[in-house]
Order: structure tokens, then sequence, then C-alpha cells
């Protein structure tokens, strides 16, 4: 392929800063799309798992039948419209969440452990909390409502908002790799001007001396395109080795892995044929009598 360039394109000035900054900015990008990918799953992940939306807090107190009470807030529950699953935490649980707090030594037996209600609505219902939280209150006043669906939807929207961030930039840093291509290539125009004219004299059309430059950024931007995919491919496998150290283990479905390999692998071919086609069409308007 190399003998078939008229123009001495490897030699000018584009061909040294070009195939870096393409490079820099597959790097960027694929990492900013697989941070994109990974809150996407991660929010689905979480919104699945986190079923619990209202949580009812009983504290043991002496002369005090506990289990009576356990027993009317569940009829409450389920004569309450909306209510679509309601479970008691094991006072086991209990402990391990107290210990996890408060240190492994700490004798949880020395205490009164509260009796903790999970409650899980039905979406598509609305419920009334505080008509709930009222009624409550009429079976013990030491009964504590507690609603977690006001944080949740904020942690939502912020996942969501960091998702649209993450793709905006992912989308500037392909655009920024475009431009540049762009810019790259009417400098070229500029320094082989002399050529073309001798090239349009004996006869080579514009869409003869368009492809000479597409094929020279296809080559380009590949190779490019592949060392940062790669550098990427590297900074992600690190980042996850290191998660795993930290014992924080990223908890995603094996899908997640499956489509980041696909981005390491599809981001050189994608960013190639992208900047060819930017490169043509730049070629060829500026041919344009």
């Amino acid at each position: 392929m190399k003998g078939q360039y008229d123009l001495p394109l490897n030699n000018d000035i584009t061909a040294r800063f070009v195939p870096k900054i393409v490079a820099l900015m597959v790097y960027l990008g694929t990492l900013c799309f697989v941070f994109t990918l990974f809150m996407i799953h991660s929010s689905a992940s979480w919104e699945k798992e986190f079923t619990t939306h209202v949580s009812i807090e009983m504290p043991t107190l002496t002369g005090t039948s506990t289990s009576s009470l356990q027993s009317k807030v569940f009829k409450l529950l389920s004569q309450t419209p909306g209510v679509q699953h309601a479970a008691a935490v094991s006072q086991k649980e209990m402990a391990t969440l107290f210990h996890s707090l408060l240190g492994e030594e700490l004798d949880v037996d020395l205490f009164s452990l509260p009796v903790i209600i999970d409650v899980s609505l039905d979406k598509k219902e609305q419920v009334d909390i505080q008509r709930l939280e009222t009624s409550l209150k009429r079976i013990s006043p030491h009964i504590h409502l507690t609603d977690h669906r006001t944080w949740q939807q904020q942690v939502s929207n912020l996942i969501h908002t960091s998702v649209l961030i993450a793709f905006f930039i992912t989308i500037l840093t392909l655009f920024a790799a475009l431009v540049t291509a762009t810019f790259a290539t009417k400098t070229s125009l500029l320094i082989h001007h002399q050529v073309i004219e001798v090239l349009s004299l004996i006869g080579a059309t514009n869409a003869y001396i368009a492809k000479q430059f597409q094929m020279h950024a296809l080559k380009q931007a590949f190779i490019a395109s592949v060392i940062g995919s790669s550098f990427a491919f590297l900074t992600f496998f690190a980042l996850m080795t290191l998660l795993e150290k930290a014992d924080l283990p990223c908890a995603l479905h094996s899908a997640f892995f499956f489509q980041t390999l696909c981005i390491f692998g599809l981001a050189p071919f994608l960013t190639a044929f992208t900047m060819m086609f930017s490169v043509r069409m730049a070629v060829m308007k500026a041919l344009r009598p």
C-alpha cells in the first residue's frame, strides 16, 4: 500500500503529532465510555437489589411485649394498600450491622437491639406515608418510620447525571480527534499543494487525491487507536486488580466485562473509519472548485 502513495504524506509535520493525539484521545475516550457503561450497570444493579423503601423501627422496652407490637405492625401493614412485602430483620443481621459499625469487640448482648421491619412498596400504587406513620404511632409512640425513597431518588439522579456527563465527555473526545484530523488534513493540503497541482494537471481526479489522504489517515488512525485502546485496557485491568486487592470487588454482571472487551476491541476500527471519512470529506471540500 505504501507504493501506491503519490503524495509524501509520511514526511510532513502532521504525520508526527496526529497519531500521538489520536492515541491519547482514544485512550481517554474508551476509558470514559467504559466508566459510563460501569455507571449504567451499577445503577441497574443497585436499583434491582435495593428493594427496601421504608424501614420501621420498634425499640425493645421493658414492660412492653415486643412480639405483640410486632404482630400489630404486621397486621397494619397487611391492611395498608401499596405495601408489597414486609419482613423483620433477624437479630443476627442486626448484630452483624452493629459489629460492622462499632467494631467486633463490642458485646451486643449487653444492648437491647431494636426490631427493624423492612417494607417494600408497590411502585404502581401511591402509599400515604404520613397516614401510615400516624397509624403506627397509635400502636406505640416509640415506633419510628424512615422513608428511604427520597435519598434513593437523589442517588439515582446523581448516577444518571454522572452517566450523561461521562457520555458527553466521550462525545467531546471523539469530536476533538475528528477536528484534529480535519485541521491536520488542511495543513497537509497546504504543504503538498504543488504536488497536488501537478497530479491534477496529469489527470488525477479529486477522488483519487482524496483516496491518498483517506488511506493514509486510515492507517495512521488505526495504529494510533490500537496503541491507545491497548493502554486503556491495561489501565482498566490495573484498576480492577486494585479494587480486588482492596477488598472492593466489582460486583457486576459478566455482561459488563464482555461489553468492555468489545469496546476496547472495536474502538480502533470505529475511530479509524470515522477519521477516514472525516478526512475524505475535508479533502473533497477543499479541492472542490
